[in-house]
Protein backbone atom coordinates (compact mmCIF):
# COMPACT_ATOMS: atom_id res chain seq x y z
CA UNK A 1 0.00 0.00 0.00
CA UNK A 2 2.94 2.37 0.59
CA UNK A 3 4.08 1.94 -3.00
CA UNK A 4 0.55 2.67 -4.23
CA UNK A 5 0.44 5.96 -2.34
CA UNK A 6 3.92 6.90 -3.54
CA UNK A 7 2.75 6.52 -7.15
CA UNK A 8 -0.93 7.44 -7.05
CA UNK A 9 -0.53 11.07 -8.06
CA UNK A 10 0.41 9.66 -11.49
CA UNK A 11 -3.01 7.99 -11.62
CA UNK A 12 -4.76 5.07 -10.02
CA UNK A 13 -3.68 2.55 -12.67
CA UNK A 14 0.06 3.38 -12.42
CA UNK A 15 -0.27 3.31 -8.63
CA UNK A 16 -1.95 -0.10 -8.77
CA UNK A 17 0.66 -1.43 -11.20
CA UNK A 18 3.47 -0.33 -8.91
CA UNK A 19 1.73 -1.82 -5.84
CA UNK A 20 1.04 -5.09 -7.66
CA UNK A 21 4.68 -5.35 -8.73
CA UNK A 22 5.80 -4.75 -5.15
CA UNK A 23 3.33 -7.29 -3.76
CA UNK A 24 4.38 -9.99 -6.22
CA UNK A 25 8.06 -9.31 -5.63
CA UNK A 26 7.64 -9.34 -1.84
CA UNK A 27 5.68 -12.60 -1.97
CA UNK A 28 8.24 -14.35 -4.17
CA UNK A 29 11.51 -12.92 -2.90
CA UNK A 30 10.57 -12.38 0.75
CA UNK A 31 10.88 -16.01 1.77
CA UNK A 32 14.15 -16.44 -0.07
CA UNK A 33 15.64 -13.37 1.60
CA UNK A 34 14.50 -14.46 5.05
CA UNK A 35 16.00 -17.91 4.53
CA UNK A 36 19.24 -16.27 3.42
CA UNK A 37 19.17 -14.21 6.61
CA UNK A 38 18.77 -17.38 8.69
CA UNK A 39 21.60 -19.17 6.89
CA UNK A 40 24.05 -16.28 7.27
CA UNK A 41 23.03 -15.64 10.89
CA UNK A 42 23.82 -19.23 11.81
CA UNK A 43 26.92 -19.68 9.64
CA UNK A 44 29.55 -17.75 11.61
CA UNK A 45 30.55 -18.27 15.23
CA UNK A 46 30.92 -14.54 15.95
CA UNK A 47 27.51 -13.10 16.91
CA UNK A 48 28.19 -9.56 15.72
CA UNK A 49 29.64 -10.63 12.37
CA UNK A 50 26.77 -13.05 11.79
CA UNK A 51 24.10 -10.49 12.51
CA UNK A 52 25.86 -7.75 10.54
CA UNK A 53 26.24 -9.91 7.42
CA UNK A 54 22.77 -11.43 7.86
CA UNK A 55 21.37 -7.90 7.58
CA UNK A 56 23.79 -6.39 5.04
CA UNK A 57 23.71 -9.08 2.34
CA UNK A 58 19.93 -9.64 2.09
CA UNK A 59 19.24 -5.91 2.46
CA UNK A 60 21.57 -5.07 -0.41
CA UNK A 61 20.00 -7.74 -2.60
CA UNK A 62 16.44 -6.77 -1.64
CA UNK A 63 16.99 -3.08 -2.36
CA UNK A 64 18.69 -3.81 -5.67
CA UNK A 65 15.99 -6.23 -6.81
CA UNK A 66 13.21 -3.89 -5.68
CA UNK A 67 14.69 -1.05 -7.69
CA UNK A 68 15.08 -3.30 -10.75
CA UNK A 69 11.44 -4.42 -10.47
CA UNK A 70 10.23 -0.83 -10.22
CA UNK A 71 12.61 0.51 -12.88
CA UNK A 72 11.00 -1.87 -15.35
CA UNK A 73 8.19 -0.24 -17.32
CA UNK A 74 5.10 0.66 -15.33
CA UNK A 75 6.29 2.35 -12.12
CA UNK A 76 6.31 6.15 -12.37
CA UNK A 77 8.53 6.66 -9.29
CA UNK A 78 10.98 3.71 -9.18
CA UNK A 79 13.45 5.25 -6.71
CA UNK A 80 10.74 6.53 -4.38
CA UNK A 81 9.02 3.14 -4.62
CA UNK A 82 12.23 1.56 -3.32
CA UNK A 83 12.37 3.75 -0.20
CA UNK A 84 10.00 1.55 1.89
CA UNK A 85 12.32 -1.41 1.22
CA UNK A 86 15.34 0.69 2.16
CA UNK A 87 13.74 1.47 5.50
CA UNK A 88 11.83 -1.70 6.37
CA UNK A 89 14.10 -4.45 5.01
CA UNK A 90 17.06 -3.83 7.35
CA UNK A 91 14.72 -3.71 10.34
CA UNK A 92 13.05 -6.98 9.37
CA UNK A 93 16.31 -8.74 8.59
CA UNK A 94 17.87 -7.52 11.84
CA UNK A 95 14.92 -8.82 13.84
CA UNK A 96 15.03 -12.17 12.05
CA UNK A 97 18.83 -12.53 12.41
CA UNK A 98 18.66 -11.83 16.15
CA UNK A 99 15.89 -14.40 16.58
CA UNK A 100 17.92 -16.98 14.67
CA UNK A 101 21.05 -16.33 16.76
CA UNK A 102 19.03 -16.69 19.98
CA UNK A 103 17.51 -19.93 18.70
CA UNK A 104 20.97 -21.20 17.77
CA UNK A 105 22.36 -20.38 21.24
CA UNK A 106 19.44 -22.14 22.93
CA UNK A 107 19.92 -25.25 20.83
CA UNK A 108 23.65 -25.34 21.61
CA UNK A 109 23.18 -25.00 25.37
CA UNK A 110 20.23 -27.36 25.82
CA UNK A 111 21.03 -31.03 26.45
Amino acid sequence: SLVFFINWDHGIIPGLVAAAKQAAYTFLAGGIMMRMTENIASHFTNDLLSIFLAVLVPTTIAITLTYIVHAAKGTPEPLNSTIPTMILAPIGFLWWAILKRKQLKRSRTSP
